[in-house]
């Protein structure tokens, strides 16, 4: 039997990005296919959302020993350039498509990175990358900083393998942010259920999101993450939008959340984050870090 193929769509951002897995799914009903062929020829704009997904997709794959067979990225269109100089293919392949990709300056590239590790590269990578996209000072990010971080923490309670994959860009022209983190454990949903099971998958993602709200699995976790993160995302006037099993849910900057309908499935967890950059606060650089 040949190996089934999966094609990505033409845009690969949040609302797409459940379909592709659920088409996944689909050709495992019988058992994960030996072989996989993942088809990139029309796929023309990816988001970070569908960069750190795709980078959790092919590994929750491999992990069930599933062979990725790469279809039509020899065109190098400008999605796949993109990826490439993310260092996507990098990671999953072994090597650059491209001898001359690299990491471009509106763009944190893909990294897979491990709880303990989180602190070193928030300091040292995320927060001095904004603070020279936006010239503003370290101080004006003390918020956002502490939120990615109890996040990180949050990785711990959500998978087995305490390794989160993140990807940032900045879209300069429309004065936005985006900073995606994904993990492949049991997923929001799933940990939420082990407290109050009788809930739907969209209805576990908005109980999470309650301040004071935590499985209590992580030491030093205080079940601030998700409500302190949308509560800073909110005063900037941005948007959250988190993808769990089989359920979506937007968080506006106005309103209740949204919860989208027909969504497909989403393995793990994954965060959006957009922020508005003409929004952010700037503050002089003389505030210390909170603790997280």
């Amino acid at each position: 039997m040949p190996a089934p193929i999966v094609r990505l769509p033409y845009q690969f951002n949040g609302l797409s990005l459940s379909k592709v897995a659920a088409d996944l799914a689909a050709h495992a009903v019988n058992g994960w296919p030996p072989e996989v062929n993942i088809d990139f020829g029309n796929l023309g704009f990816v988001r970070p959302a569908g960069i750190v997904f795709l980078s959790n997709l092919f590994a929750w794959m491999q992990a069930k020993g599933t062979k990725i067979t790469l279809v039509n990225v020899g065109g190098n269109g400008d999605a796949v350039r993109f990826l490439d100089d993310s260092l996507f293919f990098e990671q999953h392949c072994g090597a650059k498509l491209r001898p001359d990709a690299s990491p471009r300056s509106t763009t944190q590239p893909l990294m897979r990175i491990a709880h303990q590790n989180s602190h070193a590269w928030l300091e040292h990578n995320l927060v001095p990358w904004l603070v020279s996209r936006l010239s503003i000072s370290p101080s004006s990010l003390y918020m956002f900083k502490n939120c990615v971080a109890e996040l990180f923490n949050n990785i711990q309670d959500h998978t087995q393998l305490d390794i989160g994959t993140i990807c940032a860009q900045h879209f300069p022209r429309e004065s936005l942010v985006y900073i995606s983190l994904s993990d492949m454990g049991l997923g929001i949903p799933g940990r939420v259920r082990t407290k109050l099971p009788q809930l739907s998958d969209a209805q576990a993602i908005i109980k999470a999101t309650e301040a004071g709200f935590t499985t209590k699995t992580t030491p030093g976790n205080q079940g601030i993450g998700l409500a302190y993160l949308l509560n800073a995302v909110k005063v900037n006037g941005g948007t959250v939008s988190i993808y769990s099993l089989n359920a979506i849910v937007r968080f506006p900057p106005q309103g209740g959340p949204f919860i989208v309908p027909n969504v497909g499935f989403c393995p793990g967890t994954t965060i959006d984050i957009v922020l508005r950059t003409d929004t952010i606060e700037r503050l002089p650089d003389d505030r210390e870090d909170l603790e997280w």
